[in-house]
């Protein structure tokens, strides 16, 4: 890359991550500032409309969100002014060919070309298809069994044998064998 290019993505670098120092200042300040009157003008902390705590809780929760995203942002910025250093900027990290410029112009700090982006956006778009491979993986060890299951008096039998959280040893008995 040439020595104007690479001005003009360090400048352009420069400035998404001054943007998103904003963003993150303002989300700060906005914190800070106009949420915490409302806390402190109520009588006790305790609430009477659960729905009302939840809708708060959700909007700390985006807010934390959106914080660490902006964060995650500026690093991969950060990571690109290195490479633009190094020399590295500009290559694609997954198949080590050149980004296209238009693709950087938009995005200054993508480390992967269109078509190793799209690749990885399908490969997600699967796993989020494929309803197994979303599942917990404790569902693949555990076999979900029915009231009307024929391992029902297995399963009891496993209870007599090993004990639940009532069992006489767990109340502090003697055990019996």
């Amino acid at each position: 890359m040439d020595v104007r290019k690479n001005n003009h993505f360090r400048h352009l670098l420069k400035q998404h991550k001054e943007n998103r120092e904003d963003i993150l200042d303002d989300m700060e300040n906005l914190r800070l500032g106009e949420n915490d009157n409302n806390e402190s003008s109520e009588l006790s902390s305790y609430d009477n409309h659960p729905a009302e705590i939840a809708s708060e809780l959700f909007d700390i929760e985006h807010q934390m969100a959106l914080k660490k995203l902006h964060e995650h942002e500026i690093s991969e910025i950060e990571k690109s002014l290195q490479k633009l250093e190094k020399g590295t900027y500009g290559i694609c990290e997954s198949c080590n060919r050149k980004i296209d410029s238009k693709r950087l112009e938009l995005l200054p700090q993508a480390k992967l070309c269109i078509d190793c982006a799209k690749e990885t956006d399908n490969f997600i778009a699967d796993m989020k298809a494929d309803k197994k491979k979303r599942r917990p993986p404790e569902e693949q060890v555990i076999q979900s069994s029915d009231i009307n299951d024929s391992t029902r008096g297995e399963q009891f039998l496993d209870l007599m044998e090993y004990g639940s959280a009532d069992s006489h040893q767990d109340r502090g008995g003697e055990l019996v064998q």
